[in-house]
């Protein structure tokens, strides 16, 4: 028989394992959880992500100026003059695009490619570059690999890649602007992307950027098109199911978002041509190594996601 002292120590001792118990549970959550890494060790694809409801954040007021609605003044009729057959419109940074179109497939867009209603707040700037050449930077990663913002619009100016401050569903009816960025995903303005008429010429494999220095004859313009006429779903030829866009060749996978160093020749709603190279989509010693070796470098993080492109305009 036990007594009542045995009692209380076997109570106190059975007590004592419970919590020994959950500190082990504890002990190994914080294991796991130290070990989560928001490094993606393949590419995510952004076409039939869903973003979660109410997570996308609101852009800080007064970071990027937002455009105010209505203040493209209307243009007289009969006072725009005919163009000339043949003419070449004056290289102004400022002028209407010459051709607007309605998008088609514009719904499927929207669901297919994660289309969202919040602009892009991140980072674009340009770093120093030889005299007549631009090296941007622009931070597509969205808010990660669960994007929660739009692409990053932007327009080719004399001084750099310009913001342009608006969200992707309204993109789809803007033509001022001419290419946009996410993660390893660059649209132009055109096609099924846009109501505008950028196109992208794509130079041997081989081609050097700096050898480039005015646009070759007999290019073809092609704008992006992941939909046919009945709007069936173009996939790219990464395997990764992501849409059809004219620029996708600046990047193949093997082990890592390898550059391909590939050149193109955009051509410019205005009329104007632009050369153009993505050259990282990591940190710079990161996507060296991945070029180098198809692999991304062990223990350092590989800062995917911030792109760095070279171009320049062409007489």
């Amino acid at each position: 028989m036990k007594t009542h002292t045995e009692e209380a120590m076997h109570t106190k001792a059975g007590k004592q394992g419970l919590w020994v118990l959950a500190a082990v549970a504890m002990a190994l959550a914080l294991l796991v959880n130290c070990g989560s890494s928001e490094e993606d060790p393949t590419p995510v694809p952004d076409a039939g992500q869903t973003a979660d409801s109410g997570t996308n954040p609101t852009p800080d007021s007064g970071t990027e100026p937002e455009p105010d609605a209505g203040t493209e003044p209307e243009p007289d009729a009969g006072t725009e003059p005919e163009p000339d057959a043949g003419t070449e419109p004056e290289p102004d940074a400022g002028t209407e695009p010459l051709c607007q179109s309605d998008v088609p497939c514009s719904e499927q867009s929207i669901d297919r490619l994660n289309l969202l209603t919040t602009p892009s707040t991140s980072p674009m700037y340009e770093e120093e570059a030889p005299a007549g050449e631009f090296r941007s930077y622009i931070d597509a990663r969205a808010g990660g690999l669960s994007v929660n913002q739009s692409y990053t619009y932007a327009r080719f100016t004399p001084e750099g890649l310009s913001r342009v401050s608006i969200d992707d569903q309204t993109s789809l009816g803007d033509p001022g602007w001419d290419i946009a960025f996410r993660r390893y995903y660059i649209r132009v303005n055109g096609g099924t992307s846009g109501p505008s008429c950028v196109g992208v010429a794509r130079l041997p494999m081989g081609t050097r950027f700096e050898t480039v220095n005015a646009v070759p004859a007999d290019l073809t313009f092609q704008s992006d098109a992941w939909f046919t006429d009945a709007c069936e779903f173009l996939p790219d030829n990464s395997g990764l199911a992501g849409p059809t866009m004219a620029l996708s060749s600046f990047w193949a996978y093997e082990g890592c978002v390898r550059m391909t160093g590939e050149v193109f020749i955009i051509s410019l709603a205005d009329g104007r041509h632009v050369k153009f190279e993505v050259t990282s989509y990591y940190d710079v010693p990161v996507q060296e190594h991945c070029n180098a070796n198809n692999e991304l470098p062990s223990g350092v993080p590989s800062g995917s996601g911030q792109l760095r492109v070279k171009w320049a305009f062409l007489p």
